[in-house]
């Protein structure tokens, strides 16, 4: 069912998950932090809002890896290295940062990235809105698989719910789910709604988890 911005609003702030959690690799953003050949270290300037290219605002609309520090596997022999965010996760994450019905909805990541540091330098350089960084939106972050990380994502969610004490059922999760099923696994294992982005956050599969979520909130008040 195809759903919208101003579907959810209707239904009220209180049928919003207290907070989102997005994967980064192939969720967010592309190529993975894996297939880069060096640090992501250089701004890529460019229009940031994608639906008005020629009115926007410019910033940091990916990191880019300097062309001296390419090499390896994984590097572009003909083209940059530049991660970029999906068209459709850019446009969710901005309406997250400017539309009022979502000030107190909270936003975290969970990624099992087998480069963490790549991952924080994407998440310190990709602008949002115009001064807005995605490190200024994201209130937690669980990222890698060592230490208490696994490549299990319960692993990220544990410390996360420990960190906001946010109940999981409070937890709306999106994930590409292209090598596991995250969503799954979270599902069984905690009760997190989780939608799937198999081709990158698209801004209906956005909009469906929204929608998903205050029909379950609807369905569990019904049943007290």
């Amino acid at each position: 069912m195809a759903c919208s911005a101003e579907s959810v609003t209707e239904k009220g702030a209180d049928l919003l998950p207290t907070l989102i959690i997005f994967d980064l690799d192939d969720c967010l953003w592309t190529p993975e932090m894996h297939e880069l050949s060096d640090m992501p270290s250089k701004p890529i300037e460019g229009p940031l809002d994608p639906n008005n290219p020629s009115d926007s605002a410019l910033g940091t609309i990916g990191m880019g890896v300097p062309k001296d520090n390419r090499g390896g596997w994984g590097s572009y022999s003909d083209g940059e290295e530049v991660v970029e965010l999906y068209h459709g996760a850019r446009l969710a994450l901005r309406e997250l940062v400017t539309n009022p019905l979502y000030k107190n909805v909270q936003i975290g990541v969970a990624s099992t990235s087998l480069e963490p540091s790549y991952s924080r330098a994407c998440i310190a350089g990709i602008e949002i809105t115009e001064g807005v960084f995605l490190k200024d939106i994201i209130s937690y972050d669980q990222i890698g698989r060592s230490g208490k990380l696994t490549s299990r994502k319960t692993s990220h969610f544990k410390l996360i719910h420990e960190e906001s004490g946010v109940p999981f059922e409070d937890m709306l999760f999106f994930d590409d789910c292209n090598w596991g099923d995250h969503v799954g696994d979270l599902n069984r294992e905690f009760g997190v709604l989780g939608i799937r982005t198999p081709s990158g956050l698209q801004i209906n599969e956005f909009h469906e988890g929204l929608e998903t979520f205050s029909r379950e909130r609807r369905r569990d008040a019904v049943k007290v």
